[in-house]
């Protein structure tokens, strides 16, 4: 649910504008406005440290992956991590220009062994200067035939398909159509001496960095202590002046802790007021549920949308109907096991969270696989006794004709999704006339499901049907607007209702992807059977076994990740726009991001509180 939340004003003399700062960030509940706008350049300067020390973490992380070698550490021990910091980001620069520097001695090495290694550029510009031009060509074999005859050519041995080709010739202007070789710039042995020399230069570089990932942890307290300066830096910069005397801030925390400010206030001798918001559309959204809630959370974040604050939170609404489109979308029980595996297996590396919500998108492919019957795709497995006895027909993904069926039941739930939608704006809006527009919409969504039902399946609509899109169109021209000009309400509802049903129309129509998707899914897995083991395993040598057993993790896995990609696009997209558009959330809002110091250096900005680790690098 969204957290009630009140407007702060808080009033502190220049004297104690430090201290009220410092305080109000071990606080942790206000959400700061910026008053002023800041105008000087140290808040730049924070952002670019705080910028340049994440860089650093992002370098030694990427080191700390690989696997240290048994040797002697570079010696190199930082004062203060802006020093460690600094030299990271200089000697990643130079491992990338040794990277780029070594990628362009290669390429000049190749051409040598394109063209010899006694080939040497200086003798080219002899003869150059002698009136004779040599102009070096990698040619197809057709290129070269069409030539002969025309151009003074040599041809030397053919080389990755093509063939080196030399134009001699007397006449400078004298060129071929093709792209011409470049001549190196330096002399073969210079140029073999250069890479050695890079590539120990690049060693030391590789080495370094290695070396200094024993001080990822550091360095990430040193990142928490500038984020924590830089909150300081605009808190400060965006405070409002009263006449030299006072400071004073604006921000927004929740309601359940205005007791708890309050006291804080007095014992600081703050000066605050305190109201309900007076512009909805500024204010933070703090969304706060129950942990089995919260699961969707990683969702969420992943997306990054939040309701605006007058909004409807949809946290419960997206996790049960993302947790059903999950199932019918992957639709395999086999992959959903793999997915619990793969979970649990790395249950370490994966919040709290996000473990539950996969273990709960598992269980529910599990279930909606068992009772489709479909495991890798393979209908033998489903064939056997036990599992063949759990399979609901209607729902079947292979050995009957259920199509219209499954397109029926991915309509179903489209009007039922949808009629959540318009239910929870019915309670919203329940002290309002708006509330019959709602309960209209409700109407007209059962229409246009039984019409969707009569178009795409040929089921003949019900002698009540008609009478349910007028009753719902009536209450929505009627009510949906609220106007002390009635009749200009009606006039303008009723010219946006025919845009409006065939828009609930089409929502309707695109809850067939539940179906489609999941057909497709199962299609493609039994195709894949189909295609690595024609005749299954019988005769099969372990050789050939091996290779089949590949080529199925591979084409189920490419299956698995197509499946994932088509939950993102369409168990996503059923929520965030068919669900929320006729649920009336435009997701405008800001995250409640309160003003909070996390470092336990609060206040140190010199780093000389930090102490590096030692190396003993004798």
């Amino acid at each position: 649910m969204i957290v009630k939340m009140k407007e702060v004003v808080l009033f502190t003399t220049v004297r104690s504008v430090d201290e009220t700062i410092l305080k109000l960030g071990k606080l942790g509940m206000v959400d700061i406005k910026e008053t002023n706008q800041p105008n000087n350049g140290t808040l730049e300067r924070r952002m670019e440290a705080v910028y340049r020390s994440e860089r650093a973490i992002a370098v030694l992380r990427e080191y700390g992956k690989k696997e240290k070698a048994a040797q002697k550490s570079t010696k190199y021990i930082a004062g203060d991590p802006k020093q460690l910091v600094d030299r990271i980001l200089q000697t990643s620069e130079i491992r990338q220009k040794c990277q780029e520097r070594l990628q362009d001695l290669s390429h000049q090495l190749d051409w040598f062994s394109t063209w010899g290694e006694k080939a040497n550029a200086k003798d080219i510009d002899y003869l150059r200067k002698k009136g004779l031009y040599l102009r070096l060509y990698l040619l197809e074999k057709a290129a070269v035939t069409s030539l002969e005859g025309k151009h003074t050519l040599m041809k030397l041995q053919e080389r990755n398909g093509k063939i080196p080709t030399v134009l001699i010739t007397q006449r400078e202007a004298e060129k071929l159509n093709h792209k011409e070789e470049a001549l190196p710039k330096l002399p073969l042995e210079e140029i073999k001496r250069q890479i050695e020399r890079k590539k120990r230069q690049l060693v030391e570089v590789e080495r370094f960095l290695m070396d200094q990932t024993e001080n990822i942890e550091w360095l990430e307290s040193y990142r928490l202590l500038l984020n924590d300066q830089l909150g300081i830096q605009q808190a400060f910069e965006g405070m409002g002046d009263i006449e030299g005397k006072l400071k004073y801030l604006k921000g927004y925390l929740p309601k359940n802790t205005v007791s708890s400010f309050v006291a804080a206030a007095k014992e600081n001798h703050w000066g605050y007021h305190i109201a309900d918001p007076e512009r909805p559309e500024e204010v933070p959204v703090y969304i706060k549920n129950p942990k089995w809630i919260g699961i969707i959370n990683p969702v969420m974040k992943f997306i990054d949308i939040v309701p605006g604050y007058k909004e409807v939170d949809v946290s419960i609404y997206f996790l049960l109907a993302f947790a059903l489109f999950f199932a019918m979308l992957v639709g395999d029980a086999g992959y959903g096991f793999i997915f619990l595996l793969v979970t649990f297996l790395l249950r370490k590396k994966l919040t709290g969270q996000m473990q539950v919500l996969i273990y709960v998108l598992s269980g529910a492919t599990m279930i909606w696989g068992v009772l489709s019957g479909t495991y890798f795709g393979s209908e033998k497995i489903a064939a056997l006794p036990v599992l063949k006895d759990l399979i609901v027909p209607q729902v079947a993904s292979f050995g009957v004709d259920n199509v219209s069926f499954m397109m029926h039941l991915s309509f179903l739930i489209g009007a039922i999704h949808l009629t959540i939608a318009h239910s929870i704006r019915v309670v919203q809006f329940i002290n309002s006339l708006k509330a019959l527009s709602e309960v209209g919409w409700v109407a007209l969504v059962w229409g246009l499901y039984l019409i969707t039902e009569q178009l795409v399946l040929g089921k003949a609509m019900p002698e009540w049907g008609p009478w349910l899109f007028a009753a719902g169109a009536v209450l929505v021209a009627l009510f949906s607007m609220e106007s002390k000009n009635i009749f200009k309400s009606m006039g303008v509802s009723l010219a946006n209702l025919p845009l409006s049903l065939i828009s609930g129309f089409s929502d309707i129509v695109s809850y067939v992807r539940l179906f489609a998707v999941g057909m497709a899914t199962a299609a493609v897995a039994a195709s894949f059977n189909t295609m690595i083991l024609p005749e299954g395993i019988a005769g099969m040598g372990i050789i050939n076994l091996l290779m089949a057993a590949i080529a199925l993790i591979l084409g189920h896995g490419l299956n698995i990740a197509l499946a994932l990609m088509a939950v993102m696009v369409h168990g996503i997209r059923l929520n965030m726009l068919e669900f929320a558009g006729h649920l009336g959330v435009q997701f405008s809002g800001e995250a409640y991001k309160p003003f909070r110091l996390v470092s336990p250096e609060h206040g140190h900005n010199d780093g000389k509180s930090f102490v590096p680790k030692k190396y003993n690098n004798q």
